[in-house]
């Protein structure tokens, strides 16, 4: 525990500083950790889903696809032809894993299914973060803090007081009570740091909605992650942070909340 309250400690310092300073000339700061968040989450999954198979360089493809994808991105955000470029690129990179499906024997259709899911879960939240940074800084702080919150409120409320598991196969130590708990406090926490710091231009009781459902988004990503890991046997995607395991282990349920945040922005 003391580990984890160490390292967990130096991370938010460490991404204070980022999110503070990575704006104007210095905006490329927070770019870059996005690209290099995503570099490593999707090496980080590769990993995973390559474990007990022999080592062949397709395996690990998506590396490449998903930082490249994640650096064109924040480079082109503030282009007309931005979508479009989106568009081709997802489209290019389908046609890339067909044509391996259909003329390398090796790769299977799970094979298939697998990377593109490895491109896409590892670079677009992470893209999302570099869109929210770049709209403003009060936009990343309640990303984050609705996430954090909602994780340290389901975690020690669903210690004490939980007793019915919202789902055990999955993660045995979370409970109904626990998320509960992280939807409404998280929620309305951050919530009306959203709105007393004008991060929306809507009523209040619309920013709180938008929490909730930020929250409810961020203890899925969290559980999605965890299934993962369960499927292929293993506790953590890596130990880059001691007591917090990997990259995807520290911001699984961030991006998910990010992606759906960046909808948000885009619409209102």
């Amino acid at each position: 525990m003391k580990q984890r309250i160490i390292t967990g400690a130096l991370l938010a310092i460490f991404l204070a500083v980022i999110i503070y300073f990575g704006e104007g000339n210095l905006e490329f700061l927070f770019s870059g950790l996005a690209v290099l968040l995503s570099f490593t989450a999707s090496f980080e999954f590769s990993r995973m889903v390559s474990k007990n198979k022999r080592f062949s360089p397709i395996s690990y493809s998506p590396v490449v696809f998903s930082t490249l994808f994640t650096l064109l991105s924040v480079i082109f955000f503030d282009k007309t032809w931005f979508y479009l470029f989106v568009f081709i690129y997802i489209m290019s990179l389908l046609l890339v894993y067909a044509l391996l499906y259909v003329f390398y024997d090796d790769f299977k259709k799970e094979d298939f299914s697998i990377q593109i899911l490895t491109v896409l879960y590892t670079s677009v939240g992470f893209i999302a973060f570099a869109y929210l940074r770049a709209e403003s800084i009060h936009l990343i702080i309640y990303l984050f803090l609705v996430a954090m919150l909602t994780d340290v409120f389901a975690y020690f409320i669903g210690v004490k007081f939980g007793k019915h598991r919202l789902a055990e196969k999955i993660s045995p130590k979370k409970s109904i009570e626990g998320a509960i708990a992280g939807l409404v406090l998280g929620g309305l926490i951050s919530g009306l740091y959203a709105y007393f710091l004008e991060v929306f231009t809507i009523n209040v009781v619309l920013v709180i909605l938008i929490s909730f459902a930020l929250s409810v988004i961020s203890q899925i990503g969290d559980l999605i992650a965890s299934k993962f890991k369960r499927e292929y046997g293993i506790k953590d995607y890596s130990q880059i942070f001691p007591g917090h395991g990997g990259v995807l282990d520290r911001f699984d349920s961030s991006m998910f909340a990010a992606i759906l945040l960046m909808i948000i922005i885009m619409v209102i």
